[in-house]
């Protein structure tokens, strides 16, 4: 690279799993880019390994789920188990999800090899890291954002429009920016080691793939990657770091096997963070992924509300720099992913840490019980899988804690509950025009999408599509030729993607570029998608895309 390169519309700081899904984002989008990682290659440390129903959906957007699938290892059932007796107490599950996702798993895969598909997704559009680039200084004015960065053959200045600081936990472009952290980092520490041993064929209760050890002393986390077993174990706040050998003990102990077969291959030790940036959005440059929010590993939940951090910005930049979308419109990723890193951490993950260790009998008592409940409950079952599968993530205000009343009445009589706007929109299968059959998350990866739930028999007036939007008609009725309908025509069969979305007749609903809702609305005039498309993404937003020259 040159001493001074041409001003670049995105550059990509940190080449981990949410920096390299950012980059396919905006290829996504037709949004030139460029990443910078300090490192060399990609990192190959035992870090995250488990891969979400919502993050594979993401990957399946990015065109990369193809080689994700390949190389994990998938499986849909998670144990809660309690060590002394041995007993599963309940079970996750994510067939629940069948009819929400096409991917109603869980996949294992070392983040290193999640890193080296998402790499190669990159690759094939054109793309390679740079690799050895070391960031020094970002600073913006009116005009944009300026790096310096020291890489192997000097010093390398670089413009972009938009940065999006993808460093880490310890940030620099955080650090530079004054932006503190918040929440608490916990004393205990995280051992995660890998070990090639046969644990499939276990004596007794067989292992599920993800297992979560309950015990008040020494809790355990199981994870079963395609080609060996990833374990995570706590180390007592002063405890120094355990020996090889002493881990391998562990393992042993946990197992109830002393003189079980076992080649250590590798670990690592981590801290406990609950923590979140108190800001994300400086100017132009924005804070995703460990840079902007820390979350324990337990329940995979750090690397995932990472990805959901790109597939949220990505799209909002790349309307702004293509669609004539006002600066305003970024401002939203903030306010919609800072609260949700801050219930992953304080929540779930913290939630999940303090059931397995729970000290108390009483407690412990209490929570078996439940948790033997939930394992019957057929409506509590699809709750717990929404939410811990990250397909439940939403972006609308938060609504009050639910009664006792409404818990045990869910749990009894369950259906899904209509969409409402922040929510993702669940995925299924429609048959469009051209005859073949497609689904309605492939249909938002060119961007916007509105669906008009109106029988086409109607006749009903559509306005012509602006850039970055499509309108399809949905319905269980299919589009007759002689009615200029055809093309829009989305072939709901049997009314069953209409009964999901819960939304009434002469109603559309308007669809970001991640799925989620934007708007629901009666459909009172031709122009109706149309207008709430513009007026979402910007009151002044021309009609005419006058802005894709500039790229």
């Amino acid at each position: 690279m040159s001493e001074k390169e041409a001003s670049i519309p995105v550059a990509i700081v940190g080449a981990g799993p949410v920096g390299l899904a950012a980059g396919l984002e905006l290829q996504r989008f037709g949004v030139p880019f460029r990443i910078f990682e300090e490192d060399t290659a990609l990192s190959n440390k035992p870090k995250a390994g488990t891969i979400l129903p919502r993050s594979l959906e993401i990957f399946a957007g990015e065109g990369v789920i193809d080689g994700v699938l390949r190389e994990g290892l998938r499986f849909d059932e998670v144990h809660f188990i309690d060590r002394p007796s041995d007993k599963v107490l309940t079970r996750m599950l994510m067939s629940p999800m069948a009819d929400e996702t096409r991917y109603p798993f869980i996949v294992n895969l070392p983040q290193s090899d999640l890193e080296a598909q998402l790499a190669a997704g990159l690759t094939r559009q054109g793309h390679e890291v740079a690799f050895g680039h070391k960031l020094v200084s970002v600073t913006q004015d009116a005009a944009g954002c300026h790096l310096v960065l020291e890489s192997p053959q000097g010093t390398v200045k670089v413009e972009a429009q938009f940065v999006l600081a993808c460093d880490g936990g310890r940030s620099l472009i955080r650090h530079q920016l004054g932006i503190e952290m918040e929440g608490v980092t916990h004393p205990e520490r995280f051992l995660v080691a890998d070990f090639e041993v046969d644990l499939d064929r276990r004596t007794g209760r067989q292992l599920t793939y993800l297992s979560y050890i309950f015990d008040p002393e020494e809790w355990v986390i199981f994870v079963r990657q395609p080609r060996f077993w990833r374990f995570l174990i706590p180390v007592a706040e002063g405890a120094p770091e355990p020996t090889q050998d002493e881990v391998v003990e562990k393992v042993r102990r946990v197992v109830k096997n002393a003189s079980l077969p076992i080649n250590f291959l590798d670990m690592g030790i981590y801290h406990v963070h609950h923590r979140a940036a108190n800001k994300w959005q400086d100017g132009r440059i924005f804070l995703l992924g460990d840079a902007a929010h820390l979350i324990t590993p337990v329940g995979g939940l750090g690397m995932n509300t990472g990805i959901q951090d790109a597939h949220n910005v990505a799209w909002k930049i790349a309307w702004v720099l293509k669609y004539g979308a006002t600066e305003a419109l970024l401002t939203s990723y903030e306010q919609e992913r800072a609260p949700i890193a801050r219930l992953n951490a304080r929540n779930q993950a913290e939630r999940n840490r303090e059931i397995m260790r729970m000290k108390s009998p009483i407690k412990r008592m209490v929570r078996n019980a439940i948790l033997g409940w939930m394992d019957r409950a057929e409506g509590l079952q699809w709750q717990a899988a929404h939410a811990r599968s990250l397909l439940g993530t939403s972006y609308k205000p938060a609504p009050k804690p639910p009664s006792l009343w409404s818990q045990l009445r869910t749990a009894r009589h369950f259906q899904r509950p209509a969409v409402g706007i922040g929510e993702r929109v669940p995925d299924g299968e429609l048959l469009g025009s051209d005859g073949q059959s497609c689904y309605l998350h492939d249909l938002l990866h060119r961007g916007f999408v509105a669906l008009i739930l109106i029988d086409p028999r109607t006749r009903v007036s559509i306005d012509p599509d602006p850039p970055g939007l499509t309108q399809y008609l949905l319905h269980r009725f299919d589009a007759a030729f002689d009615t200029g309908l055809r093309d829009r025509a989305l072939l709901d069969k049997g009314g069953r993607m209409t009964r999901k979305l819960g939304v009434p007749s002469h109603y559309f609903i308007l669809l970001r570029p991640d799925g989620h809702v934007a708007a629901i609305s009666p459909f009172q005039a031709a122009s109706s998608a149309v207008d709430a498309y513009r007026q979402y993404i910007g009151h002044n937003a021309p009609r005419a895309n006058a802005n894709r020259a500039a790229l």
